[in-house]
Formats: structure tokens, C-alpha cells, sequence
């Protein structure tokens, strides 16, 4: 029997369920080879008790319009990948089988077990059993997704067919979550769900986790600890990650805010939470539900005072107006660009980040003369922190006075601006 890891990273096989012991990463013959050829390694293992046809392997290594010299290639790999698996360890044999322009895994010599099949199973096991015993389902549905280690093959997450599998999986861990946290909200066991939700969190962020343990903690009447749950998820899926968040999280914030169960405190301790910690000359960071509530404050007070407020929307794209694919080139040039934000606007102008590639800046006080020099600011500090000239960042400027809501802002270029 072969253990195979393919849930989370690293990818590797094992002889032992336990014993890592042939990880693909570390193994000396395996740590320098192609990654085409630990794709093929991949496939075929999962695909194992299949043949799959020469050309979709072809299509599958390098693309459609492949040509004779990916032939070539394909034969190399297999001929090599054949000779590495014979000195892993494992029994001797001809694990790749070929057979009229098809290969396949031979499972009768070494048949895979897989962790992501056996989550599958696991799951789907314990999403159809029964309402009668609502113990054994909890019991189940947690196993199923502790049995869950992480996203399907990240090596590959940008392959077809890896994301496939990986959207199956997901789903099932959600459907899995969801049944498990009604089975224990009904039975008013919601606490229950906090360590589960804590396993996932650590090796997979996600919202849904997040607000099942918010929930839990309300429910608990633990408003502090609903907070800080919220806060951490703001700064982990937002700050760090860059991903936008749903409405539903922006009410339970509200949720939170508005629970009673607070032992009444003076007006200093109240002022000592409210206190701004952060370097008041500095812009002000906040995380975008907070942000949205200031920039409806700013609408109505713009009402009562000739004082102006604007919104500035700064994106981040390639040299040519693209969106920037690379994760940790884009992660790093975000957090420039946060920092040319926050250096080059005052300390009484606020911004957030909206997606890993946008941030919102919100200006009051000033007139929309006064705007075109704020991101020329930016601009200049964003380059000094970046020496690469492909990327670049794009101003779209709005006044918030009888303005539509954010998701719908009349935008115009700085270069309009300008002109």
C-alpha cells in the first residue's frame, strides 16, 4: 500500500501512513526535476485504475498547440520518472503502464491511498447519514473535516484540473461545516465548533470560519472574544490576504458592537479603548466596514459644512494596464504602495485596503484642486519604494457630496485631472 499526500504541501508518498518518509520535496532525486514531471507523477496517481490517452497528457503538460519535441519530451519524463520510482524504496515494478498511446498507474503493483479521497469519503459518508443520532452524525461530520489538511495540490492550484478537484473539495468541507455547526447550534453546543473551526483556520483562512466562531461566542454571551475573533479576521483575510468581505460580516460586526453584556466602565476607561495609538501624523488604516461607516459620516456632514471630501481609488496594475498574476510580486508591491498611502496623506484622511490590489483613500477638507497633488505624492513615494518600472499604479478620483454608493462611483483619471 502507498500513502499519498496531496491535501495541503508538501506533495508526497509514503510507504507508512504515518511515516513521511518519501516526501517529493526533500527526496534528492526528486528535489531538482521538472515540475512537469511531478505534474505527470500527479495525475497519474489520482488518476489511478485509469489510462488516460498520450494527447490529453500532452495537452495537459503543454497546451493545446503542443508539437513533436513535447512528444519527445513526454517519453524522456515517463523513462526518467520510471527510474526514480524504482530507487524510492517501494516494491520493485513498473508502476507507469503504457498500452496504445495511453499511460496509467499501475495499482495492482502499488495501489494509492489518498487523502483527499479518503475526505471525500469521509464527508460524503457523513453527510448522508441520518438525523436519527445526532451524536454519531457530530461525530462523523468532525472527523470528516479534521480529516481535511488543506487545499488540493497548491503546487499545481493554477492547473484546470487541480482547481476542479479543489472547488469539489471545498464544497464539501463547507456543506460538512454547515451541517456540523446546525447540529450544534440546535442542541445549544455552539462552543463546540470554536476548536474545529481553529484547525481550519490554521492551515485554510477563510470568512465561514470566522463567523461560525463569532457566532459561537455571542451565543456564549463572549462579546470580547466575538471582537477579537472579528478583529483577526480583518487583519488575516483582509490586511494580509486581500480579500473583500461579505455583508454578512459587516452586520455581525455590528452584532458584536451592540451586545449588553459589558460591566459598566467610566468615561476614562471608555476614552483609554477610544484613543488613537497609532502615529497621529500618519493616515489613518482602518479595515473597510469601519471605513464605510466613516465615509457615510463624511456625506452628512458635508451637508451641514462647505468642508469637501473625496475619494480616491488607487489600483495596482502591470506597466500596460494589466492585472498583476503573480501572488507574491502583487503581495509585495501592495504593501508598498500601502506604505506610499499612509506617507503621503495627512493624518486626518483615512484609507483601507479593498482588494489586494486596490486601496480606498478617503481626503476631508480639501478641494478637488488640492487632489491631483496628494496622488502625485503617492505616486512619487510609491516609486521610490518600488525600482521596478513594469507596474504602476492607476488614480481615480470622486467627490463623495450627492455622490452613488462605492460600488458605483463616477471615476475619471488623474491624467483627466491634470489636462
Amino acid at each position: 500500500m502507498m500513502f499519498v499526500h496531496m491535501l495541503g504541501a508538501p506533495f508526497y508518498i509514503s510507504t507508512d501512513e504515518k511515516a513521511e518518509i518519501y516526501e517529493i520535496f526533500t527526496t534528492p532525486m526528486l528535489r531538482n526535476r521538472s515540475i512537469k514531471m511531478l505534474h505527470l507523477l500527479a495525475y497519474l496517481i489520482y488518476h489511478h485504475g485509469e489510462m488516460i490517452e498520450r494527447s490529453h497528457l500532452l495537452a495537459m503538460l503543454y497546451g493545446e498547440d503542443y508539437d513533436e519535441t513535447a512528444c519527445n519530451n513526454l517519453r524522456a519524463i515517463i523513462f526518467r520518472l520510471r527510474k526514480i520510482l524504482g530507487k524510492l524504496g517501494l516494491p520493485e515494478g513498473n508502476y507507469i503502464l503504457s498500452s496504445k498511446g495511453t499511460y496509467g498507474w499501475n495499482e495492482e503493483l502499488c495501489p494509492p491511498k489518498i487523502d483527499a479521497v479518503i475526505f471525500e469519503k469521509k464527508a460524503v459518508q457523513a453527510l448522508a447519514a441520518g438525523n436519527g443520532d445526532t451524536r454519531e452524525k457530530t461525530e462523523a461530520l468532525t472527523e470528516a473535516i479534521l480529516s481535511y489538511k488543506g487545499s488540493f495540490l497548491p503546487i499545481f492550484e493554477n492547473e484546470t484540473w487541480v482547481i476542479h478537484e479543489d472547488l469539489k473539495y471545498r464544497k464539501l468541507l463547507g456543506e460538512c461545516m454547515d451541517g456540523l455547526y446546525q447540529l450544534l447550534d440546535e442542541r445549544g453546543r455552539q462552543d463546540e465548533i470554536i476548536p474545529v473551526c481553529d484547525s481550519l483556520l490554521s492551515i485554510n483562512p477563510d470568512e465561514k470560519w470566522y463567523l461560525f466562531q463569532i457566532r459561537a461566542f455571542l451565543s456564549m454571551k463572549e462579546s470580547d472574544m466575538a471582537y477579537h475573533v472579528y478583529e483577526e479576521a480583518i487583519k488575516v483575510l483582509v490586511d494580509r490576504m486581500g480579500r473583500q468581505l461579505s455583508e454578512e460580516f459587516g452586520n455581525i460586526f455590528r452584532s458584536v458592537n451592540k451586545t449588553p453584556e459589558k460591566s459598566l466602565e467610566s468615561i476614562d476607561d471608555i476614552r483609554k479603548m477610544l484613543d488613537d495609538k497609532e502615529v497621529p501624523c500618519k493616515t489613518y488604516y482602518c479595515s473597510f466596514p469601519s471605513f464605510i461607516d466613516a465615509y457615510r459620516m463624511s456625506g452628512r456632514l458635508m451637508q451641514r459644512s462647505r468642508s469637501l471630501s473625496f475619494l480616491i481609488l488607487c489600483t495596482l496594475t502591470t506597466s500596460d494596464g494589466r492585472v498583476i498574476e503573480n501572488k507574491n510580486k502583487l503581495e509585495k508591491m501592495s504593501d508598498q504602495l500601502k506604505e506610499a498611502i499612509m506617507d503621503s496623506a495627512r493624518g486626518s484622511d483615512m484609507m483601507t485596503r479593498y482588494s489586494m490590489s486596490q486601496f480606498l483613500v478617503l481626503l476631508n477638507g480639501i478641494s478637488r484642486e488640492e487632489c491631483p497633488a496628494v496622488t502625485a505624492r503617492i505616486d512619487r513615494r510609491f516609486r521610490q519604494e518600488s525600482t521596478s518600472p513594469n507596474y504602476r499604479v492607476n488614480y481615480y478620483i470622486s467627490s463623495i457630496k450627492d455622490s452613488p454608493p462605492l460600488s458605483a462611483i463616477t471615476e475619471y483619471l488623474q491624467d483627466d485631472i491634470k489636462e
